[in-house]
């Protein structure tokens, strides 16, 4: 061969080696993505499994199935079940049925399409080399197998298997058979180690996470990796469902709490998010410092209805403090709808607030509420439960000149006319009663002071009868006036 060929040839061998590396890569990618379709009815059980590769095997079994501990062969079936194994591959199809005669010998079969080839030797040696790829993509005879491999090797052996199988929906079922022994706090740590990074089926994961959930929340060290564990669910559904029920289940300390509540505010669904909050509120007591991180986390939540239910259960809660309503008004400022809003408003005010925490209730409704009706009706209810100081007075008076309904804004006033007010509150009134466009809501307001004006001097009579000459009315004017002749 002359130089010129050796080198074709070496050229030749060197293209056919890269080819075969990206086949062979290529393959290996495709038989990762597995899809394992269980359905099981009346202790009957089918499985199909189809690989990325093109691969498809069917499995249908009934009763209890033992194998041998190198899991090449089926070694036992309870009485009247039975397993059937068919895969196809590029156009070939083989299947074994194996079922126990009436002494418990197992008969095997084996087909190749649809000849009976006989189970020695060509069917065991097929099985042998079938029946640890079934292992992996199925559950069949897994309670078996995490015993043996548990009791050979401890819970990182049965995990370390767990790494093998690529369905999460055996991951799942053997992980929780391993939650079955008596694991210890490192091997629980690991196991949600685990659970995080194999598990990609958000339902599983949280299936895993909710199974067995006493053994995780036992221990402090644990529940705080289980609660960031839950953290890496991406479906708000599953993490919210994972989260309640760890809140329903488990001695969650303050401080893991708030991990809790940092994981909630990642959740995007204002329901979820809602119904996270709600069942901590339901569930357990909470210290001041964590009922102002549950109004805080509130404030990540869009939906107006969702947030001013948090805020109306959280308002329920005994023993509030000042720093707590503070906290609570502040979100109330992120609620658009007036209706929310005074709900949320109506719910404080019937608690005992301090000064400035009234203060600071009052200047928020002229400032959050646009309704003419929602803000006079939060404003009356200011005058019926609180015992106004005269700076209060002063900004209830403000609030009122935000109102445009004349209407709305008399039943205001006549509401505060029953206060016992000193003589600036009542000028203070009078000018601002001179707002009113209407000659009959003018006159009714003004009419509601007329008993204290009189008994408070000239000053305040004069001020009366300045907010009267804004009444165009004659006989609205003259009914007023004389009120307080």
């Amino acid at each position: 061969m002359n130089t010129l060929a050796k080198i074709m040839l070496s050229l030749v061998l060197k293209f056919l080696l890269a080819m075969a590396f990206v086949v062979s890569t290529s393959a290996s990618a495709q038989h990762s993505n597995t899809t394992v379709n269980v359905n099981s009815s009346k202790g009957k059980t089918t499985i199909s499994v189809r690989k990325g590769g093109g691969d498809k095997f069917y499995l249908e079994y009934e009763g209890d199935i033992k194998l041998s501990d190198d899991d090449k062969d089926v070694i036992a079936i309870s009485r009247g079940g039975y397993v059937e194994i068919k895969k196809s591959a590029f156009g070939s199809r083989r299947r074994i049925f194996i079922e126990p005669n009436n002494s418990g010998t197992l008969i095997k079969k084996y087909y190749v399409g649809s000849s009976d080839k006989g189970f020695e030797p060509e069917g065991r040696k097929w099985l042998a080399e079938i029946l640890p790829e079934i292992i992996r993509s199925t559950v069949i005879g897994a309670e078996q197998r995490v015993d043996r491999i548990y009791k050979k090797g401890g819970a990182n052996a049965v995990l370390t298997e767990v790494g093998y199988i690529d369905s999460d929906y055996v991951k799942s079922r053997y992980i929780k058979l391993l939650l079955g022994k008596d694991l210890k706090t490192n091997e629980l740590k690991t196991t949600l180690d685990v659970v995080d990074h194999e598990i990609n089926s958000d339902h599983h994961k949280a299936e895993i996470l909710k199974h067995n959930s006493a053994k995780f929340l036992g221990a402090e060290k644990i529940t705080e990796v289980y609660i960031q564990t839950t953290g890496g669910i991406n479906s708000d559904h599953h993490k919210a469902s994972v989260l309640k029920h760890s809140i329903k289940n488990g001695k969650i300390s303050d401080a893991q709490l708030k991990v809790l509540f940092a994981i909630t505010k990642d959740i995007n669904s204002d329901h979820h998010k809602a119904d996270v909050l709600r069942t901590v509120m339901s569930e357990r007591n909470l210290s001041n410092a964590n009922i102002n991180l549950l109004v805080e986390t509130s404030k990540r939540i869009n939906s107006d209805h969702h947030k001013a239910t948090v805020l109306r259960k959280a308002l329920a809660l005994p023993e509030l403090t000042t720093t707590n309503y503070n906290t609570f008004l502040s979100s109330i400022e992120d609620i658009n709808s007036d209706h929310h809003a005074s709900t949320v408003f109506m719910d404080l005010l019937n608690k005992e607030l301090d000064t400035p925490s009234l203060n600071n209730l009052l200047r928020l409704v002229s400032n959050t509420i646009s309704s003419d009706n929602q803000q006079a009706t939060v404003l009356k209810k200011v005058i019926d439960k609180q015992n106004l100081q005269g700076a209060q007075i002063d900004i209830v008076l403000k609030g009122l000149r935000n109102i445009n309904s004349d209407h709305h804004k008399a039943e205001v006033f006549k509401k505060l006319a029953k206060e016992r007010l000193d003589k600036a509150q009542l000028i203070s009134v009078f000018e601002t009663v001179s707002s009113i466009n209407s000659d009959y809501h003018q006159s009714a307001s003004l009419l509601a002071f007329a008993p204290a004006a009189k008994q408070q001097g000239e000053t305040v009579k004069e001020a009366y009868r300045k907010a009267c000459n804004s009444i165009s009315s004659e006989s609205h004017y003259g009914k007023t006036i004389r009120a307080i002749q």
